[in-house]
């Protein structure tokens, strides 16, 4: 029974970042100057104005889902707990904002400074909250630090690189690359190395021995999941190509999946002092 007790009060900690999560996020939201884009109409949610409730429902199973994540890394962190939530946080603030910057139609040039800083600071909270609640006390500092994993970064880096350019190519993905495709080339690479480092971190704490089943972590769950509840946000907003939304989001997981094969042992990049 108290293990049952243990499990219901976890679930009710997690719903209640995510609760706390959304409502920051929907504050930030406010917060945004409203654009202007004619590129993508209004979502059914917009048009009959139940966008507020949907976005609230959803952001609290995605937000609580991501928060989730953490349980697999934080056994092996160290520092205080709170800090162990927003390095966390910082590591998911980092590819969101990465995605954010993202040449696309629609998106407005100031769209990719405010939705960066709104979606960060929530995710600075949720990390803050699931380190106060969920962080690891026991384990030690690491007395060594790791080398930078120059060989899995590159791999990581170039397979999304080239998993986005086949997505151009061959399947015609939504995107600027036509009109804009030095800029959209450029985004390709400084995403594709921010997902590598960011792995490379998450990697340090990964308890696990087999590549595959690493890899499978690493990119399918840390990464993957977590882009996944990113992505489908959009629908809440805009009348969106979901097909289109499912091939990139699941061909980007593949990509940073196969290239964290590369990754052999727990070694990242080295934290700040």
């Amino acid at each position: 029974m108290n293990c049952v007790s243990k499990g219901v009060r976890n679930v009710l900690k997690l719903l209640f970042i995510g609760l706390i999560v959304t409502i920051v996020r929907i504050v930030g939201q406010l917060s945004i100057p409203a654009g202007e884009q004619t590129v993508l109409a209004p979502s059914v949610f917009a048009q009959n104005g139940t966008m507020p409730l949907a976005f609230t429902i959803y952001g609290i199973i995605a937000y609580s889902l991501i928060a989730v994540l953490f349980l697999l890394i934080r056994n092996r962190m160290s520092g205080s707990r709170v800090l162990q939530g927003l390095r966390y946080g910082l590591s998911c603030c980092a590819v969101w904002s990465a995605y954010l910057l993202e040449p696309l139609p629609h998106v407005a040039p100031l769209d990719r400074i405010t939705y960066p800083v709104a979606d960060s600071l929530a995710l600075i909270v949720m990390g803050l909250l699931l380190g106060r609640l969920f962080g690891n006390p026991a384990c030690p500092a690491d007395k060594k630090r790791p080398s930078f994993p120059t060989f899995p970064v590159l791999a990581v880096a170039g397979c999304f690189l080239a998993g986005r350019l086949m997505q151009y190519f061959a399947a015609g993905i939504y995107s600027c690359f036509d009109v804009r495709p030095a800029e959209t080339a450029l985004w390709c690479l400084l995403t594709g190395f921010v997902t590598a480092c960011v792995m490379a971190w998450l990697n340090r704490y990964v308890d696990c021995g087999s590549r595959i089943k690493r890899a499978l972590i690493l990119g399918g769950l840390l990464f993957g999941v977590d882009l996944t509840l990113f992505n489908f946000f959009m629908p809440l907003v805009f009348t969106a190509d979901i097909p289109d939304l499912a091939l990139r989001t699941l061909a980007d997981t593949l990509a940073v999946t196969v290239g964290c094969l590369a990754f052999q042992d727990k070694r990242g990049i080295p934290e700040p002092q």
